[in-house]
Parts: structure tokens; C-alpha cells; sequence
């Protein structure tokens, strides 16, 4: 399968040259005219004129002129420009036909959604990035959030892993709190949700809104810290029922693998390990003695090493096998005037490439809206979801680092658990026997966005949003005895249990008003209650009469390890104010505040205050610009705003209670203390930001796009300030510190070829660099070195000791000096002391990157499309984990093949092996390499069956597809994925790698 992917391409490719047809040439006559604007009479270059259903066509020149030889069968011209409105003329014989063309009203009023309602495109003043229905679609992926991966300028997406159902770390412009949370806000269908969006099917949603500057998400208040993310899900429409299928299916691989020693390999590096010196009979660099296989090797070893060539057992090829994916969706739309209506159903599936990984999610969408009367109408949006996710154990972290001299199954194929007489090196494979290693997590969820609209008066309603959110969660995990965690002991057991119950009560009064022809008003009111609660509860056991039973009978255990249960709630309270004003279609101002009352914190702290203001210069529809014809958009925009962050958990601020023990007599008994000092003055975390943009288009929309300058400062970070041990207390948590986030973003839209042929080619472009640093600790400019928190640097830096090389034989006294010998990693030291210590260590490196970015080209020619996406990180350095816990050189572990130092091969990127050590000395200097990136996220060919083909068997549409996802990766580093990242965990380690993703899909209309 790993070799699927040039067959595929040529499969698809000559699949899809099949479907095309060519026509006999015909008699053919001549057609001239002139297009104009209807509007102002102007001539209209670059139209494009076209015979309808052939690829016959031109365009107009300058003059707005054109000359066309047409089939003498041909009966209609089609004539199309960006932003005008397509027409289609009868020729009737005709050799002249003159056009005026009619501007594209709906183009020109582009609506966005915002917060609590939405805006002309026109007029918006904040900095909002949007990603559309088609282009979700593109990407067959389970969490929908994947898909903004490279499409919208500052926002930073990386995956967690590749098991199945796996999240993101996103982060909008930066991250801003040191300790507590920087993910977005997701609001869905206007309700604020909590948790995870992965129960969303992809294909549900009609557009995503990523609000990005404060003067934007002030109005979510507390709530939009970190940036808001607006899902918008499809509704149904009046007119004829529309019945929709949408399927794919494809398999799954892994991109690459690493490079492990083989067995011959591994024997020479337990060999060099050994190396003794005769005269001491010591292990040692200068020894000349590399000991016999028959002195140190097991008879496993000693038979594999014996057969020609050397039997090598690769587990990671074992382990890393084919998955696939797949989505089938159903779906009905339609409606009458009064009442449009969408009901869906889908179903998507995943076999991970580790085959105990699964995820299965299922789900129903009813969208609703009714007009009672004239002025009261009512709506749902209703979600019902079920997951299923097998995140079984990772079992990578055995397999690469296990002897591959070993065996891993006998004579008769069953597995054997230990490959070798080593007794700590079990048989990764053990983990995949079906049962003996569980994790389950079960998710239900119902999620509804429930209205009522009622028209008080002309430009005045009143709405009222009802979100209730119901999410349960159970988690069942089970150990049999024979895995790589019981290593023969008894078996264990876990589970869980969830309910989360949340709900949004809104109360909006909407106000807009036209002031003569100049002057435009728009006001809005909001009140608002969240409120969430979670009860949980637990059992983990030890001890199960038979393993058959996992965890569905964890009562029989004979050791009960632990029983807890648990409750938290939090509520929010909120008022908002916004007002838009705009004078004569061109000055625009928003200005919106927002107060916040948040449970978690103290009395006299809970209420906070969040101002928004924004501003708008349309430059394009001043006089001055009126008489060219080069520009068609210009708009200038700046915003200022305050958001808050609470940033701790429900009772925090009160201090928590720790249970202890005491003698009492002869028997024990129990109390409860204090187990952090509470911290009444406990307060928000605050980010103003300021924002400069513009909006930009040229040559009749031909090059459109946007760019914005931002800061944003972050004040009282909740941080703990360390208190001696004096106070009994290791510390309390205060408002101390500040960081800041200073970027600049790039969008650039292209039509770089639309021609009357039929074909088309455009481009969308985002590049984004933002800067981010801590401004202040504790109050004042000391840095905290225990913690990596620095002055001036980011949030996540590396900081360690500086390789210089590795000492060679020629150093032998120099190395002495530092207590070291040849084949030793060499530091760098930095005051010259003679001594390796804290004060040589620096800031390696961090993990921001110098850019971001993404590049989508679409290719259109007539029934065929095709996008290619790519998506690049540079300048990022990771810590990679991996390679410290995959390169002991100690003889005892595998071993990444790496270039390690002996008396022979005096090399300078790895030292040498050494039997008597479980790790390098100095050993994480290893860990840092470049994470620059280019990833070719998706390549997408579809043929779409003309209209009158597809009418003929009933259909109103249908397109077959073809895609690739994470079709290649360029990159230095030499592991399985530099994307690879979590926020709980800087530190690139062994997780699941992300697969590559072939698909082949359809989609019908009825």
C-alpha cells in the first residue's frame, strides 16, 4: 500500500480523461461587439464572451470590444466578468450583439457573520478570516477545525497525533497566558459551546468565521480571550426538496518511518558498548577489547546473528499498518415560504494505522425555521451525537526502542512475550492482541441552538436565544496480564463516568435605522446567562477473576485501588452594548462594551469590563477614486479592545481543602486542611490589542485580499508566586506578569487565468508572523529560570547547554578537565571556567516559527477541478523527546541509526556507546533540530457530470472525486512529523504518526 500513491494518480488521471468528450468541428460565422458598464456607459475590458456548452470564447479588449468566430450551430453567447452578473444572449443570427452588463449586487454585499449577528463584508472594520462550505469539503478529515489549517491568516493549527479522533493545539495570533488556557472560544450557530467540536460533522457546517482582533471578540467578553471561532451550520432554503449524498472512502498509511538499526546494526553497537580496557579490564573509550557475542549475547541474539543474512524483526513495520477512513452523509433541504427545513444524517469511520485506534462518530442534524406571522418567527438548530473512540495504547515507544535480534512470535505463529532472556523487554506486539489492551471512550451528545424573532416595530426586534447542551462521557479502560504495563501481573481495571450540563440564555434587542441617504444607525442589546456543571465519578481496580470480563464487572476485583466522585459548576452573567454607525457608505465606526460577572472569582473581583472600538475608511468610494478604473476595493481599518480571562478553575479563589491523616488511639483517623491559601483579590487576565488593517482589490477583482498589523498585551497573568517553606504552603496564585504578541498578516486572493475556454486557475494565499514575548514576572524583571519563563522571550524557549561537538582522542587532557574523555559530548562554556554548569547554559531556541503559511491553487476546465494545498511552517525549533528516549546508545535499547563516535569513527554528532549509563551525559543537547516544514496537505481532482447528462438519470448534480490527504512532506527532521504537537506538551515525543489519507468520493443530488 505504501507504494499506492504514482498508480492512483495514473489511475485517476486517465479515469477521469475517459469521462471528457470532443465534438467534430463545425461551419462556423462571426460575431462582434461591445460590452459596457450599465451603470456608467464606461467600456468593460476583460470580459469573458463564450458559446455556451463548447469552449469556444474570448475576451474583450480595452475598448471593451470583441470578435468572436462562432459554430453556425451555436445559439447563445454567455458573458461573464468578476463582479458583474452573468448573461446569456440569443444570437438569432446575429453578427452583431453590444452588452451592458449589470453590477453583481450580491457579490458587492458579501454578508460575514459576527458576533450576535452579521455584516455586509463591505462593512466590516475588525479583523475576521472566513472559511467556506467548499472548502471544508476538500478536506476529508473528522474535526471540521482541521480545515483552517493554512486557509486564514493567523491562526496557528497543529495536531496533536495521528490516532484516530485525535485533537489540535490552536492558537489565534500567539498565545497570551503563560499557565492557563489560549484556546478559542467556539460559538455554534450563536451559542457559545464547551468542549470539544469534533461531535460537528464537517459536512454540516456552511461557513467559519475566525474573529481575531479584541475589538471583535470584546463582545464575548471573558469568554474571547483567545479569539472566537463561528460555525455557522447549513439551513434549509424555500423551493423544491433537495436530496443530498455525500460519500467517501479511502485507505490509510503511515507517511514514513523512522530509521532504526537493524540487527547486525544493533549487535555492533552492543559490541562498541562493551569496549574494554585489557590492562584494567574495565569498560572504557580507549579499551581495544570488544567483547565475544558469545560472552554477552543470549542465545536469541547469538541464533539471529548466525543466519545469513542477519534475522532483524522490525517492529515498527509490524505495528504500522493500513487503516482507512470514510464518511457517508445523508441529507434532505427544502421548504416553503414559511417553513424551510434540513435534516441530516451521517456516519464516519476510521481503522487507525495502530489497529487497536479507532473513532466512529454518528450523528443527526435537524435545522428548523418557521415564520409564524409577519412578525414572529422561530427556529432550532438541533445536534444528536454518538462517539465511539479506541485510542488503545501506543505502543510505538516499545517497539522502537526493542532489541531486533529478538523474536517476537514461535514455530507455530503465537506470540512470545518476551523476544529475548532480557526480562524488562516485552513484546510490543502483545498490546494489539484484541482485548488485552483497552481504552474506550464513549461520547452522547445533544446540542441545540433554539430561537424566537419577534419584529417589535420597523428596524426594531427582539430575540431570544436558548442553548442547552447535554454531553455524557464514559471511559472504560482495561490492562490484561500479559502486556507490556502488567508484565504478568494482575489484571487492571478503570471507569468513568461524565455529565456535563450547560446552557445559554440570551436576550438581543436589535435597532437599525437609515438617516436620509447618508447617515446609517444599527444597535444592539444584550443580556446574557451561561451556566455549566459537571459531575463525575470513578473506580480503578486490581484484580479481576477473568479478563474476558475487562472492565464491565469491575466489582469482582479483589483490590479496589481508588473510588472518587466529583462536582463543578461555574455561572456567567453578562450585559452588552454595540453601536454601528456609518456616514455616506464610507466612514464607518463600531464601538461595543461588555461587563462580565464570573462565579470563579472572589467577591469585589467578580465583575469585569471589555470595551471594543473599530473604525472604517471605505477610501474606494471617495470622490477622487471614482474616474480609475485600476482599483474596485480599498478600505482602511483600526480597532482597539479589551478581553478578560479568568484562567482558573471554579473554586480556586476559595482555596482547596487536602484530606490527611492522623493517630487517633489505635486507630487512624482522618482531617482535612488546607491545601493552597486562597486568594480573595484573585482577579482577570487582560488583553488590549490594537489592530491596523486594509482591505484590498484590483483589476475587476482579479486581486483581492487583506493585510493587518496587530499588538496585543496581556496583563495580571494568573501565576503561582513560590512561597518558602516557612508558610507550609509551596505557593499562591496572584496576578503577576504580562506578555505581549506583536504580528503582521498576509491574504491574497488571485484569478489568474479565467479564459473563454473554459479553463480557470485561481490562487489564495496567507502568510502570518507574529512575535511573542513575556513583558513582565512577578512584578518587576527577574526572570524565572526554574520554570523557562525569561524576560523578552517567549513562552516556550529551550533552554540547555550548548553542544560544541564530542571530544576526540587528540583532547584527552582538555576533556579531563571537565571530567570528561573522548567520545564524550563537548559543551560549550560560556564564562571559560574550566567546569560544566548552570551558568553555561543558554537559550537554545523556542518553538515560534518565522512564518506560517498557505497556498491553495484551483484549477477549473469545464467539467474537471482540481485544488492543490500546501501548508508550511519555518523557523520553528522543536524538543524533541523522541530522539532523547530513542538514542541511549547503551547496548541495551534499539537505537535510531545515528553516526555515534568510536576510536575509528572520530565523528562529532553523537557520542560514543557506553554499556554503564541508562542515559547520555548531557545527553538532551541531542534533542533540538530545525521543525521547518512544507506539507502538501491535499491534492483534490473531481469531474463534476454536465447537467443534462446528470438530468437524464434523475440527478440535479453529481461529481466523483479523487483525493490525497498529507500527500508529502518536506522537512530535515528525521522523524515521523515535525506537525506533531501538544500544548500540556512541548516536547515532540513518540506519538502516533499522522497518516496519509487516499480517498475517493461522490456526491449526488436529487
Amino acid at each position: 500500500m505504501r507504494n499506492i500513491l504514482p498508480y492512483l494518480l495514473r489511475g485517476m488521471c486517465v479515469w477521469f480523461l475517459c469521462l471528457m468528450n470532443f465534438t467534430d468541428l463545425l461551419a462556423q460565422n462571426s460575431i462582434s461587439g461591445t460590452v459596457t458598464d450599465e451603470e456608467d456607459g464606461g467600456p468593460l475590458p476583460g470580459v469573458n464572451v463564450l458559446v455556451k456548452g463548447t469552449t469556444t470564447g474570448t475576451i474583450t479588449d480595452v475598448s471593451g470590444e470583441y470578435s468572436l468566430t462562432v459554430p453556425s450551430d451555436a445559439s447563445v453567447l454567455v458573458f461573464s466578468s468578476v463582479g458583474y452578473v452573468n448573461q446569456e444572449v440569443d444570437i438569432n443570427g446575429r453578427s452583431t450583439i453590444d452588452l451592458a452588463m449589470s453590477t453583481d449586487i450580491q457579490s458587492l454585499t458579501e454578508v460575514v457573520v459576527v458576533g450576535y449577528g452579521t455584516q455586509e463584508k463591505r462593512d466590516v472594520t475588525a479583523a475576521i478570516g472566513s472559511v467556506s462550505a467548499q472548502e471544508i469539503k476538500e478536506l476529508p478529515v473528522s474535526s471540521s477545525v482541521e480545515t483552517l489549517q493554512g486557509r486564514v491568516a493567523g491562526v496557528d493549527i497543529r495536531s496533536n497525533g495521528g490516532r484516530p479522533g485525535q485533537g489540535v493545539s490552536i492558537n489565534i495570533r500567539g498565545r497570551r497566558s503563560i499557565t492557563a488556557e489560549n484556546d478559542p472560544l467556539f460559538v455554534v450557530d450563536g451559542i457559545p459551546i464547551q468542549g470539544t467540536i469534533n461531535d460537528i460533522n464537517p459536512q454540516d457546517i456552511e461557513s467559519m468565521e475566525v474573529l481575531k482582533d479584541a475589538a471583535s471578540t470584546a463582545i464575548y467578553g471573558s469568554r474571547g480571550a483567545n479569539g472566537v471561532i463561528l460555525i455557522t451550520t447549513k439551513r434549509g432554503s424555500s423551493g423544491k426538496t433537495t436530496v443530498t449524498y455525500d460519500g467517501y472512502y479511502g485507505p490509510t498509511q503511515a507517511i514514513n518511518t523512522v530509521d532504526m538499526m537493524n540487527g547486525a546494526e544493533f549487535a555492533d553497537l552492543k559490541r562498541e558498548s562493551r569496549r574494554t580496557n585489557p590492562d584494567t579490564g574495565l569498560l572504557s573509550w580507549d579499551g581495544d577489547i570488544l567483547p565475544d557475542d558469545q560472552v554477552f549475547l543470549d542465545p536469541v541474539e547469538l541464533t539471529s546473528l548466525a543466519q545469513n543474512p542477519v534475522r532483524s524483526t522490525d517492529y515498527q513495520d509490524l505495528i504500522l499498518q493500513n487503516g482507512y477512513r470514510t464518511n457517508h452523509q445523508l441529507s434532505v433541504l427544502g421548504g416553503s415560504d414559511k417553513t424551510q427545513f434540513l435534516v441530516s444524517g451521517s456516519f464516519f469511520d476510521e481503522k487507525g494505522i495502530i489497529s487497536t485506534q479507532s473513532f466512529t462518530r454518528y450523528t443527526v442534524r435537524v435545522n428548523l425555521d418557521h415564520q409564524i406571522n409577519d412578525r414572529i418567527r422561530v427556529g432550532t438548530s438541533t445536534l444528536f451525537s454518538r462517539t465511539i473512540e479506541n485510542r488503545g495504547f501506543n505502543p510505538l515507544g516499545e517497539a522502537l526502542s526493542n532489541n531486533p535480534l529478538g523474536v517476537p512470535y514461535d514455530e507455530n505463529g503465537e506470540l512470545i512475550f518476551l523476544p529475548t532472556n532480557d526480562g524488562i523487554r516485552t513484546n510490543p506486539l502483545n498490546e494489539l492482541v484484541p482485548g488485552a489492551s483497552v481504552d474506550e471512550y464513549k461520547f452522547n451528545r445533544i446540542f441545540a441552538s433554539v430561537y424566537a424573532n419577534l419584529e417589535l416595530a420597523k428596524g426594531l426586534s427582539y430575540r431570544v436565544n436558548f442553548g442547552p447542551d447535554i454531553q455524557t462521557r464514559r471511559i472504560g479502560a482495561f490492562r490484561a496480564s500479559l502486556t507490556n504495563i502488567r508484565r504478568g501481573a494482575e489484571p487492571i481495571a478503570y471507569r468513568s463516568n461524565r455529565e456535563e450540563f450547560s446552557y445559554t440564555l440570551e436576550n438581543i434587542l436589535n435597532y437599525s435605522k437609515d438617516f436620509g441617504n447618508n447617515h446609517s444607525l444599527g444597535v444592539t442589546l444584550l443580556q446574557s446567562i451561561q451556566q455549566w456543571q459537571r459531575e463525575e465519578d470513578f473506580m480503578d481496580v486490581r484484580g479481576l477473576p477473568y479478563e474476558t470480563q475487562q472492565f464491565y464487572n469491575i466489582g469482582t476485583a479483589t483490590n479496589i485501588l481508588g473510588v472518587g466522585s466529583s462536582l463543578q459548576e461555574w455561572q456567567l452573567a453578562s450585559y452588552m452594548g454595540r453601536i454601528n454607525y456609518e456616514l455616506a457608505g464610507k466612514y464607518l465606526i463600531q464601538a461595543n462594551l461588555r461587563a462580565d460577572g464570573s462565579s470563579r472569582l472572589a467577591a469585589g473581583n467578580k465583575w469585569a469590563y471589555f470595551p471594543g472600538v473599530s473604525a472604517g475608511w471605505r477610501i474606494i468610494d471617495e470622490s477622487f477614486m471614482q474616474n480609475q478604473t485600476f482599483v474596485q476595493e480599498l478600505k482602511l481599518r483600526a480597532s482597539y479592545g479589551v478581553v478578560g480571562n479568568t484562567a482558573i478553575d471554579p473554586y480556586q479563589t476559595a482555596g482547596r481543602l487536602g484530606r490527611t491523616a492522623y493517630a487517633y488511639g489505635d486507630d487512624p483517623g482522618y482531617g482535612y486542611r488546607l491545601a493552597e491559601i486562597p486568594n480573595e483579590d484573585l482577579s482577570w487576565e487582560k488583553t488590549a490589542t490594537v489592530d491596523v488593517g486594509i482591505d484590498y482589490g484590483f483589476v475587476n477583482g482579479r486581486i483581492s485580499g487583506s493585510v493587518d498589523f496587530y499588538q496585543a498585551n496581556t496583563s495580571d497573568l494568573i501565576l503561582e508566586r513560590q512561597l518558602p517553606y516557612t508558610s507550609g504552603y509551596n505557593y499562591i496564585l496572584q496576578n503577576i506578569g504580562s506578555t505581549r504578541n506583536t504580528g503582521v498578516e498576509l491574504s491574497l486572493n488571485t484569478v489568474n487565468f479565467d479564459n473563454p475556454n473554459g479553463f480557470r486557475w485561481t490562487t489564495s494565499i496567507n502568510v502570518s508572523r507574529n512575535k511573542e514575548e513575556i513583558v513582565e514576572l512577578y512584578s518587576g524583571g527577574q526572570d524565572d529560570v526554574g520554570s523557562r519563563w525569561f524576560i523578552g522571550e517567549p513562552l516556550v524557549v529551550f533552554y540547555d547547554f550548548e553542544k560544541a561537538g564530542i571530544w576526540q582522542l587528540d583532547e584527552v587532557d582538555e576533556a579531563a578537565e571537565y571530567n570528561q574523555v573522548p567520545g564524550d559530548i563537548k559543551l560549550v562554556d560560556r564564562n571559560n571556567d574550566g567546569q560544566y554548569d548552570g551558568e553555561d547554559r543558554i537559550i537554545i531556541g523556542d518553538d515560534i516559527p518565522d512564518f506560517t503559511g498557505g497556498i491553495t491553487n484551483r484549477f477549473e476546465y469545464g467539467p474537471l477541478d482540481l485544488s492543490v494545498f500546501i501548508y508550511a511552517r519555518v523557523g520553528q525549533m522543536l524538543n524533541s523527546a523522541f530522539h532523547d528516549g530513542n538514542n541511549s546508545l547503551q547496548g541495551r535499547y534499539n537505537n535510531l541509526d545515528v553516526d555515534y563516535w568510536t576510536p575509528d569513527n572520530p565523528t562529532n554528532a553523537y557520542p560514543r556507546p557506553n554499556n554503564n549509563q541508562e542515559s547520555i551525559p548531557y545527553g538532551s543537547t541531542l534533542r533540538y533540530f530545525d521543525g521547518s516544514y512544507a506539507k502538501v496537505r491535499n491534492i483534490s481532482l473531481g469531474y463534476t457530470l454536465p447537467s443534462d447528462i446528470a438530468e437524464r438519470v434523475g440527478l440535479s448534480r453529481a461529481r466523483i472525486y479523487g483525493s490525497i490527504q498529507n500527500a508529502f512532506i518536506f522537512t530535515n527532521y528525521n522523524a515521523y512529523d515535525p506537525e506533531i504537537y501538544d500544548d500540556d506538551d512541548p516536547e515532540v515525543d513518540g506519538e502516533v504518526p499522522i497518516p496519509r489519507v487516499f480517498s475517493l468520493g461522490i456526491n449526488l443530488s436529487f
